[in-house]
C-alpha cells in the first residue's frame, strides 16, 4: 500500500496555526497554515520540509488562524515553483483582505520586538498568485483526488475531502452551523480517516442561536436607550457582519428604544471585508434567508444598518467616545489583540464611568480578552497595543504609531454571551463524525481540555476503532476500509445505467430514420 500519512505542524492541543502536511506518494501537500494570534504571533513547526517540497495547499477557510503562515512558508522557498494554492472563491477575497492585514500587524511586532520580519510585501503577492479558486466541488489534482463542502463556518469555508490510493481523509476545518447569514453544513463522505475540530469539545450543546442574538441586541438596546456607549469587539470577518445583520434587522424596534437616531459605528477591516459579503450574497455560498431578503428588499447593502456609518479620520474616532456620546461600536479584533477594538476600548477607560463590553466569541489564553474575563476583583488591568489619543501625541517626537499602554476596565462593564460562537459544540461535532464513519478521529484545533472530553464522548458513541487527540509532529497514518469500494460501484453501475440509456436513444434514432427512409421512398 502507497504511503498516505498526515502530519500536524501545528492546530493540535491549541487553537490556532492549523496545519498539516500530507504526504502521499511521492507528493507532499499542506491543509491550511496559519498563525497563532497571542502576545506574539506563533507559526506552524516548518522543521525538516525540503526547499520546494510542497506541491500544493488546500485552504479551508479564510480566518488568519489558518492562512496567516502562508507567506512564511512562501518565505522559505518551500512550495514548488508550480505550486497552487486551492480555496473557494470567497476565501480567496477574504485571504487578499486578512492577508495584507497581518502583514502590517506583523511589521508593527517585529518593529517593537526589534526583530527581523518573517515575511514581506512580496510573499503575500506571490502567495495570492498561487490561488486556484473553487466553488463547492470535487476536482482532480496531481495525485489527489479532492471535494470541498460547506462547513457554515465563515463566508466560503469548507470541509475537505482528500482521497488516494483507494483511502479518503475528511478534514472538518472549523465547523459551524450557526449563522443567519449561511447554509447548514454538508455532510461529508464516509471516511477512513477524520481530523476533527474540537473548539467547544466540552460544550455539549450550546444555547440557542436566536437566543444569543437576542441577548446581544438587549444588552446593546437598553445600554443606547439608557446613554451607555457599547463596545462589541469580533471578528471583522463573519461575526461583524452577523451583528451588523441583527441590528439591520431590529434598527426599527432601535430607533424606537432610543431618543432620536441611533449610532452604529463599524470600523477597520469590516469596512474592507462588507463589499465581498455584498458580493457573494446572490451565491451558492449564501443562506437562502439573505438571498430573498436581498432580492424582495432590493437592499443592495443587506448586512447594513441605514443608521450604521464607519469614521473615516482620527478626528472622528476621536469625537466618538468624548465622554458625552454614547454610540456602539463594532470593531475588530475579537480578542483585542490589535485592530480598532483596543484603541476604542482605551477611550471608554478614560473617559465613561459606566460602558458595556460584549464579548461574544472564544477569547485566547493569552490574549487582552481572556485576561479581562480572567480577572479576579473588581478591574481587569491589562495591556493593550493601540494608536495613541491625541493627548498622547507627541510632535515633537512624532510618536504616533502603535504602543504598548496599561489600561483598566471594571469587570462590571463586561459580559461575556455564549451562544454567538460560529463553532459547532461537541452533539454537532459528534453528527458530523458519524456521517464520516471513520476508522479513525484524530482531534484538532481545540484546548486540551475540550479535545479530551470530546475524545470521550466520541468514543462512546461512535464506531471509530480508534478516537485520539492530535499530537504536534506525530505521524497519523491513514488506514483502509471499503469507504472508497462503494463509490466505485455507484460509478460502475452510474455508468452501465448511462450506457442502457444511450443504447436505447440509439435505437430511438435508428426508428426515427428509418421512418423517415421510408417515407422518401414513398415520394
Amino acid at each position: 500500500m502507497t504511503e498516505f500519512e498526515i502530519t500536524p505542524r501545528g492546530g493540535v492541543e491549541e487553537v490556532g496555526r492549523s496545519c498539516y502536511q500530507v504526504q502521499t506518494g511521492d507528493r507532499d501537500y499542506l491543509v491550511d497554515c496559519g498563525l497563532k494570534q497571542s502576545h506574539t504571533a506563533e507559526f506552524p513547526t516548518f522543521r525538516g520540509l525540503e526547499p520546494g517540497q510542497i506541491d500544493a495547499v488546500f485552504v479551508t477557510h479564510a480566518h488568519i488562524d489558518h492562512i496567516g503562515g502562508l507567506p512564511v512558508a512562501e518565505q522559505r522557498g518551500l512550495f514548488a515553483d508550480d505550486a497552487s494554492i486551492i480555496m473557494t472563491r470567497p476565501t480567496n477575497a477574504l485571504a487578499t483582505i486578512l492577508l495584507h492585514d497581518s502583514l502590517q500587524i506583523h511589521k508593527q511586532e517585529a518593529d517593537e520586538l526589534g526583530r527581523p520580519q518573517e515575511f514581506t510585501s512580496d510573499d503575500v503577492k506571490r502567495v495570492l498568485d498561487r490561488v486556484t479558486s473553487v466553488g463547492y466541488d470535487r476536482d482532480h489534482h496531481l495525485n489527489v483526488t479532492y471535494e470541498f463542502g460547506d462547513a457554515a463556518h465563515l463566508l466560503g469555508s469548507s470541509w475537505l475531502a482528500l482521497e488516494f490510493d483507494e483511502r479518503r481523509v475528511v478534514f472538518s476545518g472549523d465547523l459551524g452551523g450557526r449563522s443567519a447569514h449561511l447554509d447548514d453544513i454538508d455532510d461529508p463522505p464516509e471516511a477512513d480517516e477524520l481530523l476533527l475540530e474540537s473548539t467547544y469539545g466540552d460544550t455539549m450543546q450550546h444555547r440557542s442561536f436566536s437566543d444569543a442574538r437576542t441577548e446581544v441586541y438587549e444588552q446593546a438596546k437598553q445600554a443606547q436607550a439608557s446613554g451607555i456607549p457599547v463596545l462589541i469587539p469580533t471578528f471583522a470577518v463573519g461575526r461583524a457582519q452577523e451583528i451588523l445583520q441583527l441590528f439591520r434587522e431590529r434598527e426599527d424596534d432601535l430607533r424606537s428604544a432610543v431618543d432620536g437616531e441611533p449610532s452604529i459605528v463599524y470600523d477597520g477591516m469590516i469596512t474592507d471585508s462588507m463589499p465581498v459579503y455584498e458580493v457573494f450574497c446572490q451565491d451558492e455560498f449564501m443562506g437562502d434567508s439573505i438571498i430573498n431578503y436581498r432580492i424582495n428588499s432590493n437592499d443592495a447593502e443587506p448586512f447594513t444598518p441605514e443608521c450604521a456609518w464607519t469614521p473615516e479620520t482620527m478626528d472622528e474616532r476621536e469625537r466618538l467616545l468624548d465622554g458625552d456620546n454614547a454610540p456602539i461600536i463594532v470593531a475588530p479584533s475579537g480578542m483585542l489583540t490589535g485592530g480598532w477594538s483596543p484603541y476604542y476600548l482605551r477611550d471608554l477607560a478614560r473617559h465613561y464611568d459606566e460602558a458595556r463590553v460584549l464579548f461574544i466569541g472564544y477569547q485566547a489564553e493569552g490574549t487582552p480578552g481572556r485576561e479581562i474575563l480572567d480577572a479576579p476583583g473588581d478591574d481587569a488591568n491589562v495591556q493593550i497595543t493601540a494608536l495613541p489619543a491625541a493627548e498622547d501625541y507627541d510632535p515633537e517626537t512624532d510618536d504616533f504609531g502603535f504602543q504598548e499602554q496599561k489600561i483598566r476596565i471594571p469587570t462590571a462593564w463586561v459580559r461575556e454571551i455564549g451562544g454567538m460562537s460560529g463553532h459547532a459544540a461537541a452533539n454537532d461535532l459528534l453528527e458530523f463524525a458519524r456521517e464520516a464513519d471513520p476508522l479513525g478521529i484524530s482531534l484538532v484545533h481545540g484546548p486540551p481540555g475540550a479535545a479530551t472530553h470530546l475524545r470521550e464522548h466520541l468514543a462512546d458513541n461512535t464506531d471509530a476503532e480508534r478516537v485520539q487527540t492530535g499530537q504536534h509532529l506525530a505521524t497519523i497514518e491513514v488506514g483502509q476500509s471499503d469507504v472508497i469500494t462503494p463509490d466505485v460501484e455507484r460509478l460502475l453501475e452510474r455508468q452501465t445505467r448511462l450506457e442502457e440509456e444511450l443504447d436505447a436513444l440509439r435505437e430511438e434514432i435508428e426508428k426515427v430514420a428509418n421512418r423517415q427512409r421510408a417515407r422518401e421512398k414513398k415520394n
